[in-house]
């Protein structure tokens, strides 16, 4: 209830200001008589994606010996197909900017045609092998596939989807692919190297996507998953006892006072919320190389920790409170 709205709407209604129907919607929403459930909606959707993805994989686990792996392959191409046609159909046109959504389940279908088909990608691969040894790739062709459809239907969330899969590539073909791209295989921290050429190749996607204007609004999914892959990476590599670990330490801190200065420029909170915890990190590594004693090093992580929530809390306050 806000009771100055309120009066100051009743004021213009009664001028003729604003129509009696527009008025009459405005004072339920200040009275608080009208709430939006946009949000909790599109939760409900996303959880009721993932239980449905989460159920098929049930499914097909207890009743394999049933109906046979050809059959699960057909019927999981099936279903992805239909998916894919229901999407077809209330798909806006191609543009190169946001494309404005004709129905509220349309990402989340398209979410639940894309993990099906990429299921059964993946449930072909395992049990007809076409690819053999070199069955990684297999995860580069969903990321690939994954990324047009993100940009033909104009999805954020397929295109993490996307972004994640060619990540899993990138990280499975270490160890299982002979000769690849980025072949880091024998060189120490093999997984960190490949995670931070990952996480500055989004990066460079997502500013050249807003370079270009080409799907701009795509820009913060792909540099969010290149700060938060390269933070994960320089964090796995924090050592407090190892001349190594000082140097990804170091590199820690300078990702995150970067992360920070661009964040709170550009006012995006998840930004801010990677370079504290990369600060945060890199702190505590540096604090720890001073071998404290364990009463200090308890009283430092509980200080620290409760001053690294309040600090986001009144971060992402004040990004609320400014325009």
């Amino acid at each position: 209830m806000q009771p100055e709205l309120v009066a100051a709407l009743v004021r213009l209604r009664d001028a003729g200001t604003i129509p009696a129907p527009t008025a009459a919607h405005l004072l339920r929403i200040a009275r608080g008589e009208l709430v939006s459930v946009h949000s909790e909606l599109r939760l409900a959707l996303y959880a009721g994606v993932l239980a449905v993805a989460a159920g098929v994989g049930t499914l097909v686990q207890q009743q394999l010996d049933h109906i046979g792996p050809l059959a699960v392959a057909l019927a999981m191409a099936a279903t992805s197909a239909v998916c894919f046609w229901w999407v077809a159909r209330h798909a806006p046109p191609f543009t190169r900017g946001r494309a404005s959504s004709s129905h509220l389940a349309f990402d989340y279908i398209l979410l639940l045609a894309t993990l099906l088909a990429a299921a059964d990608l993946g449930y072909i691969e395992a049990h007809f092998t076409p690819l053999g040894r070199a069955w990684p790739w297999h995860l580069l062709l969903v990321a690939l596939a994954a990324a047009a459809i993100a940009a033909r239907y104009d999805s954020r969330v397929v295109l993490s989807l996307a972004l994640s899969c060619f990540a899993a590539w990138r990280g499975v073909a270490i160890s299982l692919s002979p000769h690849s791209l980025w072949d880091f295989r024998y060189a120490p921290g093999a997984m960190r190297l490949n995670a931070l050429e990952c996480g500055l190749l989004f990066l460079l996607v997502g500013r050249v996507l807003l370079r270009l204007d080409l799907k701009a609004h795509f820009e913060p999914v792909a540099v969010t998953a290149g700060a938060f892959l390269g933070s994960a990476a320089l964090a796995s590599g924090v050592d407090a006892h190892s001349p190594a670990g000082l140097g990804w330490t170091i590199l820690s801190l300078c990702l995150g006072t970067g992360l920070l200065a661009w964040g709170w420029q550009a006012r995006r909170f998840l930004l801010l919320a990677i370079g504290l915890l990369d600060g945060y990190v890199g702190l505590t590594s540096l604090f720890f190389r001073l071998e404290p004693a364990n009463t200090i090093a308890a009283g430092w992580f509980l200080l620290t920790s409760v001053a690294l929530v309040l600090g986001l809390v009144l971060i992402h306050r004040r990004l609320r409170e400014e325009p």
